[in-house]
């Protein structure tokens, strides 16, 4: 895990193109989504790993809007690169937690007992970097292979009476936390996908792409999938929007000496986005 909220990533210098012009295009928008999030985390009572669901067991909002923005430059009509960013911050108080559980996050175990008062405030942040190509085309067929990385930015924060054991010391004393327990980057981690394009009219193309990871490295294990399907209108050469069905599912096990973090991000719904090519 990176231990700073930041990351740089060199792509590679691309071959020799061919003599067209560079094109920009980029697409804004949000996904109207049903969110679901777990976290695994020790049960103290039951001495046994267990799944807290962040919407059902700490009441944060389920159904949301998630905003999208990418960028993406064609260098011609075969090769491109391209970066997207997708955010979702949410609050919520519990009265009364009905699973107990614990975390443990550089040497600190954090221990919420049941039947406490919790506020729970969870930020994800994905961002990607790619490169695209066009390795089919025909009268109405556009077909890209991707490759690029991935990250995810988690902020866990937590505020209510809890208790939190300092590593080598047996007892756990309950105390009022108000503060971000955790807060880490994950490493760049690698995706591979599909692009395919359907020319229906002049105006209307018919779009979809999946992207899939998986990767398990020392400490850390991380798997992304994505697929999408949906239609684009072209309102003049520079202006269109996009409206299609998303499925977003993104997993991270990640355990060391002091920390240990097993969450699964899914998030599926429609989505609509306006973009601007120049």
């Amino acid at each position: 895990m990176m231990n700073k909220a930041g990351w740089t990533v060199c792509l590679a210098t691309l071959t020799p193109f061919a003599t067209i012009a560079g094109e920009w295009e980029i697409e804004a928008g949000g996904f109207f989504s049903r969110t679901d999030t777990k976290l695994n985390a020790y049960d103290p009572y039951l001495d046994q790993i267990r799944t807290i669901d962040f919407e059902s067991d700490l009441d944060l909002k389920e159904f949301t809007v998630l905003p999208y923005v990418e960028v993406e430059y064609y260098f011609n009509k075969k090769h491109s690169v391209y970066a997207d960013w997708r955010s979702l911050h949410r609050e919520a108080t519990r009265t009364a937690v009905t699973k107990p559980f614990e975390i443990t996050v550089d040497g600190t175990t954090y221990a919420v007992q049941a039947g406490s008062k919790l506020t729970t405030e969870l930020n994800i942040d994905i961002a990607r970097v790619g490169y695209g190509y066009q390795f089919y085309t025909s009268d109405k067929w556009a077909v890209d292979v991707l490759a690029g990385l991935h990250v995810m930015w988690l902020s866990l924060g937590l505020d209510g009476k809890l208790g939190a054991k300092v590593s080598g010391v047996d007892e756990i004393p309950v105390m009022f936390v108000d503060e971000t327990v955790l807060n880490d980057v994950t490493a760049p981690l690698p995706d591979l996908g599909l692009r395919a394009e359907y020319d229906l009219t002049e105006d209307w193309i018919l779009k979809s792409h999946a992207q899939v990871f998986y990767l398990a490295v020392d400490d850390i294990e991380g798997y992304l999938l994505e697929v999408d399907i949906g239609a684009k209108y072209f309102f003049t050469d520079q202006f269109s929007v996009t409206g299609a069905f998303n499925y977003y599912e993104v997993g991270v096990d990640y355990e060391s000496d002091s920390s240990a973090l097993d969450v699964t991000y899914r998030f599926y719904g429609p989505m609509l986005t306006i973009a601007y090519t120049f």
